[in-house]
């Protein structure tokens, strides 16, 4: 398994990519790990609970809880120094982000760490070629590595840097992994062209460059699962669950293969259009945005993979130094991307067609959506602007979309409201 991460230095990208590598782990240390794992809960759960200072608030700063919970961390659990600083860090981590969902409204208890999982670095964890060493609460355990090729491809390459890991434990496999992070240096792709990705039910995908990926497939699977998980669950037998836990296992290879496939075509766009830039939305409240007008589609928008589909293009991306960029989506069904016109009369919701009441431009709405997307990305304010973009192009089917007037409807990050001005646009190509 493999978790994208990407941050941006100048004209270099660095690109982390976790490894997921199976342990093998003498049976007289399983209880280490396990108990590693066990007081690690404790020491973050406890930091949680004791993350308030005098006034109420939460602590988020790791200095500030350090001088509050470290002493007793050490005294109430057998913990080595080192994993006493990850367990309270990770504790902080907890607490910014519950800080960070009640500044936006989004009332919720504060959080619990019940993951079997600890977090190492380079000081707790040793990583050689073949096995790991990690710190525990009795001394050090060493496992053996179990690699596969793909693996392999990762460990071994001299351009990635073993960073820091984490020890997870399967219950229902009663199996030891260790995620290992690992780092790369990228050169960011010269050239400030952009890719416009839309993202849909009825098609997963539309490019800005005119190519369509079809949703039909992903739909039928997941009606399909969707029908045969209800009957299942009907029945209630422990044959029936037994067959529902192999038939989840189903359905996830089943998306993500479809996933993967969906977002590498998209990176074969990018690349064949020599864009450095890929526009997509941003997804915060995306279903709520949609119209769900029956069960079965609201249904379809509550699991549709909408961010797991950016994830993947992000992390294809990242390999070839292209940044993603995410922008504000609203009224891009709407607003005509060849005058900038905006209004609800412009998209036909039966049949999706576009056809601008302004300038009688006519197009699929989806490929319109998505040429408003990357144009939202084109006209960022200078100040705000990603690193390179300059003043950026729009990547189409055949050339490029130019749009110099940034004070066009494109340019409100908020589109609040429909604004009188038009887009100066030279367009080379459609």
């Amino acid at each position: 398994m493999f978790i994208r991460n990407q941050s941006v230095c100048e004209s270099e990208m660095e690109v982390d990519r976790t490894v997921r590598v199976k342990l093998d782990v003498p049976d007289e240390r399983h209880d280490d790990l396990h108990q590693t794992i066990q007081q690690f809960q404790t020491a973050v759960n406890y930091t949680v609970d004791h993350g308030e200072n005098d006034d109420g608030y939460l602590i988020t700063n790791k200095s500030t809880i350090h001088d509050k919970v470290y002493h007793d961390l050490r005294d109430e659990t057998d913990l080595p120094a080192n994993l006493v600083v990850r367990s309270y860090s990770k504790a902080v981590e907890m607490l910014k982000s519950t800080v960070e969902d009640w500044k936006n409204g989004n009332s919720r208890p504060l959080p619990t760490f019940d993951q079997p999982t600890v977090v190492y670095d380079k000081r707790t964890l040793t990583i050689k070629d073949e096995y790991a060493t990690l710190s525990t609460v009795n001394g050090r355990v060493e496992a053996d590595f179990l690699l596969g090729e793909y693996q392999r491809s990762y460990l071994d390459a001299d351009d990635y840097e073993k960073r820091m890991g984490e020890l997870h434990y399967d219950p229902d496999t009663d199996t030891f992994y260790l995620h290992i992070v690992v780092r790369k240096e990228v050169e960011q792709r010269d050239g400030d062209r952009v890719l416009g990705v839309d993202l849909n039910l009825k098609n997963v995908a539309v490019t800005s460059t005119g190519r369509f990926f079809d949703g039909g497939e992903l739909l039928w699977g997941q009606n399909h699962y969707f029908r045969v998980r209800r009957s299942l669950q009907d029945k209630g037998t422990r044959s029936a669950r037994q067959a529902l836990e192999r038939l989840s296992g189903r359905e996830t290879r089943f998306v993500l293969d479809r996933l993967h496939n969906i977002s590498r075509g998209i990176m074969e766009e990018a690349l064949r259009h020599d864009c450095s830039f890929i526009a997509v939305e941003d997804l915060t409240h995306i279903r709520e945005r949609m119209d769900a007008h029956d069960d079965r589609l609201r249904r379809q928008m509550h699991n549709w993979a909408f961010r797991e589909l950016q994830e993947q293009i992000a992390y294809k991306a990242s390999e070839y130094g292209i940044r993603v960029e995410s922008v504000n989506p609203a009224f891009s069904s709407q607003t005509c991307s060849q005058c900038g016109h905006q209004s609800s009369t412009n998209r036909d919701p039966e049949t999706g067609w576009f056809e601008c009441s302004e300038c009688g431009y006519g197009v699929d709405g989806d490929y319109n959506a998505s040429k408003n997307v990357g144009l939202r990305l084109l006209a960022v304010p200078s100040g705000k602007r990603p690193d390179g973009l300059g003043t950026g192009q729009l990547a189409l089917k055949s050339g490029t979309l130019n749009v110099s007037d940034t004070s066009s409807v494109y340019s409100s990050l908020e589109f609040e409201r429909e604004s009188t001005d038009k887009p100066t646009a030279s367009a080379v190509g459609s």
